[in-house]
């Protein structure tokens, strides 16, 4: 006899197998083409839904659909959601140039292919990261902003309470107005030590925005992502993101 949690998990297997998707999401998240590219390869009758041309644009598909691209069946890869605690050394940069130690290597190979970084991390930057393929949501992370983001600094020289007015007034970096929402020193530390919260500003933004102020970074440690912290995460570690995060993280974005 099956038991009730496996019941609730065959049914939320095919739950997503009958989940309908319009056709140029399917063809985006398969790794294909963008949306837009999508839309046109339907227009030239080059998609194939269970051996029939489609080309109606708002078409629906669902996963046990057969759909082929001039011919050829489409794979379709599950979304993968990564958070990673970065050490030192390694770079992860959301264009996907060839570079050298990319976080990406930490990785295991199994669970890897297609991961892109969420944002840029340099290699002194330090902290948490996501690496998805989920093109989308990725899109949707870049653009928000109201993600909560804790980071702690180290700076060549005391923060002083100028320089704190100043970042929490805003200065314009790259064509936008960047402002840190609360900033502190730690207790127990150099005045050269600081904790600060922002609203989806990133690591790179962040050494600018205190280049502009006269400071240098030393030392830049990401701690909290939206809901996501560091706990039971050493550094150079990473583990799969649940569901219930993964949800909250669509909510943000």
């Amino acid at each position: 006899m099956k038991s009730k949690n496996t019941s609730l998990n065959s049914e939320k297997n095919t739950n997503n197998m009958n989940q309908h998707v319009r056709i140029n999401k399917y063809l985006s998240n398969a790794g294909l083409c963008s949306r837009r590219e999508a839309d046109q390869h339907i227009k030239m009758g080059l998609i194939e839904v269970n051996g029939k041309i489609i080309t109606e644009l708002g078409f629906k598909v669902k996963a046990s659909d057969e759909v082929k691209y001039d011919g050829t069946r489409i794979k379709t890869k599950p979304f993968l959601y990564i958070l990673i605690n970065k050490p030192k050394g390694f770079i992860a940069a959301f264009q996907g140039d060839k570079i050298d130690k990319p976080v990406q290597d930490l990785i295991s190979t199994k669970t890897n292919p297609g991961l892109i970084p969420v944002d840029d991390m340099g290699r002194p930057m330090t902290g948490l990261l996501i690496l998805t393929n989920d093109g989308e949501l990725r899109k949707r992370l870049n653009k928000s902003k109201s993600t909560k983001m804790v980071y702690k600094a180290v700076l060549n020289e005391n923060v002083t309470k100028q320089i704190i007015n100043k970042l929490k007034t805003g200065q314009m970096v790259y064509n936008k107005l960047l402002k840190i929402k609360d900033i502190s020193h730690i207790k127990g530390k150099p005045k050269n030590e600081v904790g600060l919260e922002v609203n989806s500003i990133g690591t790179s933004e962040l050494v600018k925005l205190f280049s502009i102020c006269g400071l240098r970074v030393v030392l830049i440690d990401r701690v909290i992502y939206g809901s996501l912290t560091k706990k039971d995460l050493p550094r150079g570690k990473w583990r799969n993101l649940s569901s219930k995060e993964v949800g909250f993280l669509k909510m943000m974005s």
